[in-house]
C-alpha cells in the first residue's frame, strides 16, 4: 500500500531544524563566552585552561574547529538536497540544471567555511586599511555572484526561489556586511588586542549567527520542496512542485 508521508515529514524537518538550531547557537555562545574570558582574564586563574581548551574546539572565528566542521556540514547539506531535488525535477520533465547550480554554489561555500578560502582573497588587497584586506575583492564578486545566482534562480519554483534569496540576503548579511562592520571595528587588523574587545566579539556572533540563520532557512527550504513517500517497492522522491506521477525518482526497493 502506498502511504504518503508528507506531515510526518513536515514535522520531522521541523524538529530537526529546531535542534539544529539549538545546537549551533549553544556552540556559537560558547565559543564567543569562552574566548572572551580567555583572552581577557589571566592565564593564572584557575578554569583557564579549560576555558582556552573550549575556545579552541568552538568559537566561531577561529579554524579548522568544531564550528567550521558543523558550519561547513551544514552548507553540503543543502548542497546534498538541492542536487536531490534538481534530480527529481529532471526526471519529472523539468529543468534539474539550475538546481545543480546552486548546488555547486553550496559546495564552494562549504569547503571556503572549513578551509577559510576567502581569506586567500587578501593577496589581491587594493592597499584597504580600514577593514579586512580580502573584503576589497571579496565583495565585487559577490555582487556579480549574486546577480548570476538571481538569473539562473528564475527557472526554479518560484516559492522555493523567494525562500532561498531570504536565506541568502540573511547570510550575506553576516558573512560580508558584519565582516565588513567586524573590520572596520578593529582597523583591519586581527591582532591580540583587537580580538579581545567585547566589541569585537559581538560582531563576530551577529556575522556567525546570521550566516547559520540563513543555512538553516535555506536547508528548510530546499526540504520542504521534497515529498517522500513510502511505496511498496520502496521509497518514492518527487518535488512538491513537480507533475504528480510522472517519472519519479524512487530508490531502490526496500528490504523485507
Amino acid at each position: 500500500m502506498d502511504v504518503p508521508t508528507g506531515l510526518i515529514q513536515g514535522r520531522g524537518r521541523r524538529r530537526f531544524l529546531r535542534i539544529a538550531a539549538i545546537v549551533l547557537a549553544v556552540m556559537l555562545l560558547s565559543g564567543l563566552v569562552s574566548h572572551y574570558l580567555r583572552e581577557n582574564i589571566a592565564i593564572s586563574t584557575p578554569g583557564w585552561r579549560g576555558l582556552s581548551a573550549l575556545a579552541g574546539l568552538v568559537y566561531a572565528d577561529g579554524e579548522a574547529n568544531l564550528w567550521a566542521w558543523a558550519s561547513g556540514l551544514l552548507l553540503a547539506g543543502i548542497a546534498l538536497c538541492l542536487a536531490t531535488v534538481g534530480f527529481a525535477a529532471r526526471n519529472e520533465g523539468d529543468l534539474g540544471a539550475p538546481y545543480f547550480v546552486l548546488a555547486a554554489v553550496a559546495v564552494e561555500l562549504s569547503a571556503d567555511e572549513i578551509a577559510q578560502l576567502h581569506e586567500k582573497l587578501a593577496r589581491f588587497d587594493l592597499d584597504s586599511r580600514f577593514t579586512f584586506a580580502w573584503l576589497t575583492v571579496g565583495v565585487p564578486l559577490a555582487v556579480v555572484a549574486c546577480l548570476l545566482l538571481l538569473w539562473i534562480a528564475r527557472k526554479i519554483d518560484r516559492l522555493l526561489r523567494r525562500r532561498l534569496i531570504v536565506a541568502g540576503a540573511i547570510y550575506l548579511l553576516g558573512a560580508v556586511g558584519f565582516e565588513a562592520i567586524g573590520g572596520i571595528a578593529v582597523g583591519g587588523r586581527l591582532d591580540e588586542l583587537s580580538r579581545a574587545s567585547l566589541t569585537y566579539h559581538a560582531l563576530v556572533g551577529m556575522e556567525e549567527g546570521l550566516e547559520v540563520t540563513g543555512a538553516l532557512i535555506a536547508l528548510g527550504a530546499v526540504l520542504s520542496a521534497l515529498v517522500v513517500e513510502r511505496m511498496e517497492t520502496g521509497i518514492l522522491l518527487r518535488t512538491r512542485f513537480g507533475r504528480a506521477g510522472e517519472h519519479p525518482l524512487k530508490s531502490a526497493p526496500a528490504t523485507q
